[in-house]
């Protein structure tokens, strides 16, 4: 995984969510093509002192990004059941230091689950930030694809909003998606 330097995400209130890349294409080496890139970082979200979960987020909005998870997740009742926020920057990632009602951190406390991600970066659903990083083996080669089919993909890819996150997509050697 790529760590981010503690010094790029300690200015949390200051940032866009995607950074400026270089896009070169095949048919063009000569010219790069300016594209923009999803930053994401690994954000725990820590509920009176206690991790509950990481995610992958974009590190822009984070507040909000916490208000809409514990209202999904049925934490909160409302926006008004969370007494103040904090968004740290620790040298993991983020964390989003949240003070909840006593009422409703009981509540949290009594069913606390550990939140099974989709995908399967290793992030998602991991509890605390100091549990990213563990030795993953590496998968044996098993096929190969034309390029083409990997310029169909991003095609497809690119009709939806800029910055749309998709951080995997499935092609087939033949190039099916």
């Amino acid at each position: 995984m790529n760590k981010k330097p503690l010094e790029q995400i300690k200015n949390v209130t200051n940032v866009t969510g995607y950074r400026q890349v270089s896009l070169w294409k095949r048919e063009d080496l000569q010219h790069p093509q300016p594209d923009e890139l999803a930053e994401e970082v690994p954000v725990a979200l820590v509920y009176n002192g206690i991790s509950h979960v990481v995610m992958m987020a974009s590190p822009k909005d984070l507040e909000q990004f916490a208000v809409g998870f514990s209202l999904s997740e049925g934490i909160i009742e409302h926006r008004r059941e969370i007494f103040g926020m904090d968004v740290v920057a620790v040298c993991n990632g983020l964390e989003v230091q949240i003070e909840l009602s006593s009422r409703r951190f009981m509540g949290l406390k009594a069913r606390r689950r550990a939140l099974a991600g989709r995908t399967g970066c290793g992030v998602c659903g991991v509890e605390q930030l100091n549990d990213i990083g563990k030795p993953v083996q590496p998968l044996p080669f098993t096929q190969s694809f034309d390029l083409a089919n990997l310029d169909q993909a991003w095609r497809i890819l690119t009709t939806f909003n800029r910055l749309a996150g998709s951080p995997a997509v499935l092609t087939r050697p033949r190039g099916s998606g």
